[in-house]
């Protein structure tokens, strides 16, 4: 790709209405991304409403990427997506890498592979490749939910993540997704606020989450249900506070934050309250064996890959890591 090439895409860009101000696309530590031109200025990137492709109109012919039939896009938009997508995204490395991760699980033990695809649930990439699985998890990795839809992000999806930026994704505004600030190296942004285990089954990566949250759990011991609904997590808070469904003497949390780096007492603070609102007794065993039954897992995961060669056993082995450190961060309780 030359540097003419990425320039007349971003003219045609702000032709279509979107705003690209400050930025070029290089290599740094995480492969290629977005940089400023100049550090000292600001970026800017607005991703219009109209450039938001919800993925089920996007098609794969041949190889390349289409826009289908039913999408609303007019005809120069329909171009602009396909040429994006062809040039500078799933034709320009995104197809590649994601072969890649795939490749790296496949070099996996056939027993390994099912154990870590049906009990921890990480997503596609345990399935049997395939073009459709490499262009659902190309996708996947490359979407935001904008509006009650699931659409891609031209320019967006080029920025790589940094579970500690202070800068969310993207922001809504009134026509569009959009993300402004100033960066003295790449520009950087935090995906989600999701797990180690929440990033690797959606990205296919090893990130140094700051908080870890339950494994879902249901015990006939306990009167408490935990799931694993991660979807409705607000990056504008820094602890999270599940729904809860009574029923029937039982509590059902929408999920449960297990580990916080920055706030390392709400954890049992949020669960102590919850139980007490809802009468359930013995509180501090009940989190005790919910946090036992976490570590449990996380460490089963490190012994299940201990022997296992290659680069997909390295990454696994570092999101167990992850999950544990940010699994300690929990101590004390704070009231509420």
């Amino acid at each position: 790709m030359s540097d003419k090439a990425w320039e007349d895409m971003l003219e045609e860009f702000r032709a279509l209405g979107g705003t690209a101000d400050n930025i070029c696309l290089r290599n740094g530590i995480y492969g290629r991304g977005v940089f400023p031109v100049d550090p000292a200025k600001p970026i800017a990137i607005h991703v219009p409403e109209s450039l938001l492709i919800d993925t089920a109109d996007a098609r794969f012919e041949d190889g390349r990427f289409r826009v289908g039939p039913e999408s609303k896009a007019n005809a120069r938009e329909r171009a602009f997506l396909e040429t994006y997508e062809n040039d500078f995204s799933w034709g320009a490395g995104g197809r590649a890498e994601t072969e890649q991760i795939l490749e790296q699980v496949q070099a996996l033990p056939a027993g390994l592979r099912e154990t870590l695809r049906s009990e921890y649930r990480f997503g596609d990439w345990f399935e049997e490749p395939g073009d459709r699985v490499v262009q659902t998890q190309f996708m996947d990795a490359r979407c935001m939910s904008y509006r009650g839809r699931t659409a891609l992000m031209p320019l967006l999806e080029l920025i790589n993540h940094d579970p500690h930026s202070a800068i969310g994704h993207r922001s809504d505004t009134q026509n569009g997704l959009a993300i402004r600030g100033t960066f003295s190296g790449e520009v950087l942004v935090r995906y989600s606020d999701t797990d180690a285990f929440g990033a690797f089954a959606s990205w296919g990566f090893a990130s140094d989450q700051p908080q870890a949250f339950s494994i879902a759990l249901k015990s006939e011991s306990d009167p408490v249900t935990i799931g694993r609904d991660l979807a409705s997590l607000s990056q504008k808070t820094q602890y999270w506070v599940p729904k809860v469904q009574r029923k029937s003497g039982e509590v059902a949390l929408q999920f449960l934050m297990m580990g916080n780096a920055r706030y390392p007492r709400m954890c049992k603070g949020i669960f102590y309250k919850l139980m007490r609102d809802a009468g359930i007794a013995d509180i501090e065993e009940t989190f005790d064996r919910i946090q036992h039954t976490n570590l449990l897992f996380a460490t089963n995961l490190l012994s299940l890959v201990e022997a296992a060669e290659g680069a997909m056993a390295d990454t696994l082995r570092r999101v167990a890591r992850f999950q544990l450190q940010a699994l300690s961060n929990c101590f004390g309780a704070r009231a509420l």
